[in-house]
């Protein structure tokens, strides 16, 4: 009896064992399970944050050729202005046209100084952000330039007469060839500024004559010339051509000396003058001194291939000192004390001292003018002489 009671003990102890540790067990399993979820979903986090990580890198990486290209795109911009400029020219052959209108060009794109626009607000013919480069815009194709032209549109719609904006309107539709919108755009807004500037006047010129109206063109450019404004000498360049084609040549070579006059280092400016020369029957040797056409009471003569001109009209003109004894012409060079000495009716003369033999001597002629080979003179002097043989051209300026 009494190992019964005890076996019962036994089996009521173990039920109670089983009752309370299974649950428990089947706790901690459940525990571990939720564990390993976790850990599972952590994993699936960490997965993706790499992928998106990868993703990011591959975008980078992808966008490196985009980079490339946006940089060699605004590398190729630069010498589209030059080819635009060409393209409008290069079927008249006039190379001297080309250049002019490069430089007209480059005076449209480097910008409106402070008093042609309100603040200088419009700088180096950019947009914003460095959209519009060089007379360009850096985004390729029709669709840029369509795009960056509403763009304008739209800020001039809510800023009606706004310079800035007008002038950036109307490069963008000479740009594309809209000549009718772009003549539009800078008639009002030459309206708005106190007097014609050079650049709204090429750029309108420019337009007019795209559309066939030279005459409309050069009367732009005559009110430009009759403003307070400084004219750079590819304007005066650009007007002698249009007078050019309208058949008024005489006019066109004054405007091409007006140019010279600008601009004396340019050699084609001579050259074309001389063939606007020729053309309107000029003859006779004309003489220009660092840009000025000389006047002579007596007129230059070729001697034995050799120019004679008169000896006081060229010394004034170089900044020299002349000084006549006995038949003796002295030139000085203040500047540099370089000194000439020639002898009336000899072929020799000292320089600097030395001797050298002339092939055509200084002489008088009247009305009693003292006359001397002028590029020995000029050359022994310091300057520089150049010759065109279209016009009889001779050209001196300082080295």
């Amino acid at each position: 009896m009494r190992n019964l009671k005890r076996a019962v003990s036994v089996v009521l102890a173990l039920c109670l064992v089983f009752a309370f540790a299974v649950p428990a067990l089947a706790d901690k399993g459940q525990v571990q399970v939720r564990t390993q979820s976790q850990v599972q979903e952590e994993v699936q986090t960490q997965v993706q944050a790499r992928s998106q990580v990868q993703e990011r890198v591959q975008t980078k990486v992808q966008a490196q050729p985009q980079v490339q290209e946006q940089v060699q795109t605004q590398v190729q911009a630069q010498p589209q202005m030059q080819e635009q400029v060409e393209t409008r020219t290069r079927n008249e052959g006039d190379e001297l046209r080309i250049r002019v209108e490069q430089r007209l060009e480059q005076e449209i794109t480097e910008g409106i100084e402070d008093e042609e626009f309100e603040n200088g607000e419009f700088e180096n013919g950019e947009f914003e952000n460095g959209e519009f480069q060089n007379g360009e815009f850096t985004e390729p194709g029709a669709k840029g330039l369509e795009k960056h032209i509403a763009k304008l549109e739209k800020k001039l719609a809510e800023n009606p007469g706004d310079p800035k904006l007008l002038w950036k309107l109307a490069v963008a539709y000479r740009n594309v060839g809209e000549y009718d919108k772009a003549i539009e755009v800078l008639k009002e807004l030459e309206g708005r500024l106190p007097h014609p500037t050079a650049k709204v006047a090429v750029l309108l010129a420019q337009c007019l004559k795209a559309k066939g109206d030279a005459e409309a063109a050069v009367a732009e450019l005559e009110k430009l010339l009759e403003s307070p404004a400084t004219v750079p000498g590819a304007v005066y360049a650009y007007k002698a051509i249009l007078k050019e084609e309208l058949g008024n040549v005489n006019e066109a070579a004054e405007d091409m000396e007006e140019a010279i006059t600008a601009e004396p280092n340019d050699e084609s400016l001579y050259k074309k003058i001389g063939e606007l020369y020729s053309k309107a029957g000029k003859e006779g040797v004309k003489v220009f001194v660092k840009g000025k056409k000389l006047t002579f009471d007596a007129e230059p003569f070729i001697e034995n291939g050799r120019t004679m001109v008169p000896v006081r009209a060229i010394a004034e003109a170089l900044g020299l000192n002349v000084d006549y004894r006995e038949g003796v012409v002295t030139i000085t060079n203040p500047t540099n004390g370089k000194t000439v000495i020639l002898y009336l009716g000899r072929a020799e003369a000292e320089v600097d001292g030395k001797k050298v033999t002339l092939d055509a001597p200084a002489r008088i002629v009247p009305p009693g003018r003292t006359v001397v080979p002028l590029r020995f003179v000029g050359e022994s002097m310091g300057a520089d002489v150049n010759w065109f043989e279209t016009g009889q051209v001779v050209v001196v300026n300082e080295r």
